[in-house]
C-alpha cells in the first residue's frame, strides 16, 4: 500500500495546527496535573501538600476532602472551621455522592449547627435510602436533638440493616431510658438482631433472668448459624460467673450436633463410647490434665460394659504423678445424688491408693468420696452419695491420689474405669 505523506506547507495548515495541538498539550497537562493532585490526596497524610493539590485541582471534590479530613484531624477549633468549608467545597463539586453530604453533616454538627446538619443527613438519606451508615448517623443526630421518637424510627433501620450497630444501639438506648428494660423494647422493637444483643448486654449486666428470657425466645435454627458467635459470648460468660445450668441449656442450643449427651445431672460419655482421648469439646467434657504420667487413653480389650474403657497406665517410680482426670456436672440443687462407677486394676509396687471426690465447683469443697481403688481387682464398684447444697450449679468429680506415708511415692500398672453414673 502506498503511503501519503501531507505537506504543511500550506499557509492554511501553519495556522490550523497550532489551534489543534495547543489546546491538546493544554488538556494533557491539565488532565495530567488533576489525576496527580487527585492521587496524592487520595494518600493524604500531610495537611500542606493537600493544600497544594486543591489549589492544582481545584474543581476535583477528592482534594477538597482529604484536606477536610486532615484539618478534623487537628483537633483545633479553627482547623474545625476550615474542615466544614473544605466538605462544603466538596459536595457542592459532587452533590450527588451521599457519603460527602454524610460527612458535611458530621462536620455542621462539630461546629455546633444541629439543624443544617439534620439538612446535610436528610439529603444524604435521599440518596441513599437503605443505606445503614447513613440511618444511623441521621438517628444519632435526631437523638442529640431530643427527637428521641423520631431517632429510634431511623435507628430501628441501621440495626435491621447492619447487626454491628445493635450492640451500640442497646447501649445508648440504656443510658437514655435509665435501664427501663420496658422502654427500650418499646423504642427499639422486636428484631432478631436487637434481641439478640439486649440478651448479650443484660448478661454483662448481670441481669441473668431477663437475658435468658430474652434469648430463649429467639428463633432457635438462628442460634446455631447468625447469632452462634452471640451464644459463645453469652456461654462464657455464663460459666465464668458460675452459672452451669443455663450455660448447658446454651451450649445445647448452639451445637450443631454432638451435645446431646449432655444432660443435668448425669455424667457425659460415662462409658467413654465417644471420646477417644481426644481434647475436650466443651467444659463439660472430660478433662485431662497435662503432663506425661500417667498414660491416658481407651481401650477396647478391657471394658465393662459396651465397647471401651478409660485406661490409666502408671510407671513413675519417683512418684511425680500431675495429671488429673475431672469432669463438671450441672446439677439440681438440693437434690440428693448417688456417683457410681466400675474398676478394674493392676498396680504392681504402689505406695499409694486413687479415689474420686465429688467436690464443689464453687469453692471446691468436698461433698463425698468414693472407697479407695484397690491395688489388684477385677472389675468392681465404687460409689458414693451426697446432697446437692440449695445455691449449687454443679459438681466436679475427679480422680485423687491419698497422701503417700514413704517417699518415694512409686506407681507402677494400670487402671481402667468404665460405666460412671450419676442419679437421683
Amino acid at each position: 500500500m502506498a503511503i501519503k505523506s501531507i505537506k504543511l506547507e500550506s499557509p492554511v495548515w501553519r495556522v490550523i495546527l497550532p489551534l489543534i495541538v495547543i489546546p491538546c498539550l493544554a488538556a494533557v497537562y491539565f488532565f495530567g496535573k488533576w489525576c496527580f493532585a487527585n492521587a496524592i490526596a487520595s494518600q493524604g497524610a500531610n495537611k500542606e501538600l493537600a493544600e497544594m493539590m486543591t489549589e492544582w485541582a481545584p474543581s476535583d471534590p477528592q482534594t477538597h476532602f482529604a484536606l477536610a479530613v486532615l484539618n478534623q484531624r487537628t483537633f483545633l477549633p479553627e482547623d474545625f472551621d476550615k474542615s466544614l468549608v473544605e466538605y462544603q467545597k466538596a459536595t457542592a463539586l459532587s452533590p450527588n455522592d451521599y457519603r460527602l453530604w454524610v460527612e458535611l453533616g458530621k462536620a455542621r454538627e462539630r461546629n455546633g449547627d444541629s439543624i443544617e446538619a439534620e439538612k446535610a443527613l436528610r439529603k444524604a438519606l435521599e440518596l441513599a435510602p437503605n443505606y445503614a451508615v447513613v440511618q444511623w448517623t441521621l438517628g444519632n443526630i435526631l437523638l442529640r436533638q431530643g427527637k428521641t421518637d423520631e431517632a429510634f424510627v431511623e435507628i430501628r433501620k441501621a440495626v435491621q440493616g447492619d447487626s454491628k450497630y445493635a450492640a451500640p444501639t442497646i447501649s445508648t438506648a440504656w443510658q437514655i431510658f435509665e435501664g427501663d428494660l420496658a422502654q427500650i423494647r418499646q423504642n427499639l422493637g422486636d428484631s432478631v438482631q436487637v434481641n439478640s444483643a439486649l440478651a448479650l448486654f443484660l448478661i454483662k449486666q448481670q441481669d441473668y433472668d431477663n437475658a435468658l428470657a430474652i434469648w430463649n425466645a429467639l428463633p432457635e435454627e438462628e442460634k446455631k448459624t447468625t447469632l452462634k458467635k452471640t451464644g459463645e459470648e453469652i456461654f462464657n460468660i455464663m460459666i465464668a460467673a458460675k452459672k452451669y445450668r443455663a450455660a448447658l441449656q446454651i451450649q445445647k442450643q448452639i451445637s450443631e450436633s454432638g451435645a446431646e449427651g449432655f444432660a443435668v445431672g448425669k455424667v457425659f460419655n460415662g462409658g467413654f463410647e465417644s471420646n477417644e482421648k481426644s481434647a475436650a469439646k466443651s467444659v463439660f467434657d472430660w478433662q485431662y490434665g497435662d503432663g506425661a504420667q500417667p498414660q491416658i487413653g481407651v481401650d477396647n480389650q478391657q471394658k465393662h460394659d459396651g465397647n471401651l474403657s478409660l485406661v490409666l497406665v502408671f510407671n513413675a517410680p519417683d512418684g511425680k504423678i500431675s495429671r488429673t482426670v475431672s469432669q463438671i456436672i450441672p446439677i439440681e440443687a438440693g437434690k440428693r445424688y448417688v456417683f457410681e462407677i466400675f474398676y478394674k486394676s493392676e498396680l504392681g509396687k504402689t505406695s499409694t491408693t486413687f479415689k474420686w471426690e465429688i467436690v464443689s465447683v464453687a469453692d471446691e469443697k468436698v461433698f463425698a468420696a468414693t472407697g479407695a481403688v484397690l491395688p489388684n481387682s477385677d472389675w468392681t464398684s465404687l460409689r458414693a452419695e451426697f446432697t446437692a447444697p440449695e445455691n449449687s450449679e454443679a459438681v466436679g468429680i475427679r480422680l485423687v491420689r491419698d497422701v503417700c506415708k514413704i517417699t518415694p511415692c512409686s506407681v507402677s500398672g494400670r487402671i481402667w474405669f468404665d460405666d460412671f453414673s450419676l442419679s437421683q
